[in-house]
């Protein structure tokens, strides 16, 4: 019987993790995966996510700390999960939880800390853009899944890191010598790239077939109005990019970037730098390691602008 691609990619799979002596792919905490679940579920309530929140102590210590920030605070404290519902809503909770429960998870099971950081804020920032744009465009997409996708569209990147961190060294090196991060990645990863590896383990994590479609690095533009959901696929795409071309780009990315995209999100290079910086200001009530990341990302492998706060305390780049 012929192998399907599926099942080649899985074998490789098992190849690259056996180097760090695991016979299986790796495993997440049930409380993450359940709060992914709810977070794609229109069948979750309030009391779902609580109960599902509260089964991890510093989950629930750390959701408090945001819903307390100055972001979201309105004066009074807020000292319970259910609290925090009623003070900043059902849906960005879920965001929020989904979000930390994450992060939590692959600190706690990495080394390279700094990097971990690094690379999740940069995502959380991709997802918020996402969700930021799709509230003020009123557009079909459901700014949840927006968020969602958005941020869990490297994923693969940050198992590598997690699990394989001296197979993600070799990659920031062979990226070092010029070649791309697909052509390093294939180099390293037996011709897998970031891409396959977050879709193959999201789907053994039974996250849902859009979350794992939307890793897919190159959808096709949607024909008008037709198709919803290669949008969001294009959403994601380009609101990972924009971050990425933020804070380590040059103009010349940037403007590729507009120029590929703008038309069909309706967007310019002002509007688009506008929804960073507004998802950067979010970002940075989340946690005192989110802020921490905020410095992380912007040591990049070839970053050509400087990214710092004005006066005013706005990032901006300083090229």
């Amino acid at each position: 019987m012929t192998e399907t691609p599926e099942n080649q990619t899985r074998q490789k799979l098992l190849e690259i993790f056996s180097l760090a002596n695991m016979d299986s792919l790796p495993a997440m905490s049930d409380h993450v995966t359940e709060l992914i679940s709810l977070l794609g579920s229109s069948r979750a309530t309030a009391q779902d996510v609580a109960d599902t929140i509260l089964k991890d102590y510093s989950l629930t210590t750390r959701i408090l700390q945001v819903v307390n920030s100055a972001y979201y605070s309105r004066g009074t404290p807020v000292s319970t999960i259910s609290r925090a519902i009623t003070v900043v809503g059902f849906d960005t909770l879920r965001q929020i939880a989904a979000a930390m429960a994450l992060f939590e998870e692959f600190i706690r099971t990495g080394t390279e800390k700094d990097e971990i950081a690094g690379i999740f804020t940069m995502s959380l920032i991709s997802a918020t853009q996402s969700r930021i744009y799709c509230e003020l465009k009123k557009n079909r997409i459901s700014p949840e899944e927006a968020y969602v996708c958005s941020l869990l569209h490297k994923l693969g990147k940050l198992v590598v890191l997690v699990y394989l961190p001296a197979q993600y060294q070799a990659i920031e090196q062979e990226m070092q010598k010029g070649y791309s991060e697909e052509h390093s990645n294939r180099l390293v990863l037996k011709g897998l790239t970031y891409s396959q590896i977050g879709r193959e383990i999201s789907t053994f994590w039974n996250f849902s077939k859009r979350i794992v479609d939307c890793m897919d690095t190159s959808p096709p533009n949607p024909e008008k109005s037709k198709d919803s959901f290669l949008f969001l696929q294009n959403l994601v795409v380009f609101s990972n990019t924009l971050t990425s071309a933020f804070f380590n780009g040059t103009k010349l990315e940037l403007a590729d970037l507009i120029y590929k995209f703008g038309g069909m999100f309706e967007i310019g290079q002002e509007e688009a730098l506008t929804l960073v910086d507004r998802s950067l200001a979010v970002c940075e009530n989340y946690s005192r390691a989110m802020r921490d990341g905020l410095d992380k990302i912007q040591k990049g492998r070839s970053s050509q602008v400087t990214v710092s706060k004005d006066s005013s305390g706005r990032w901006i780049r300083v090229n």
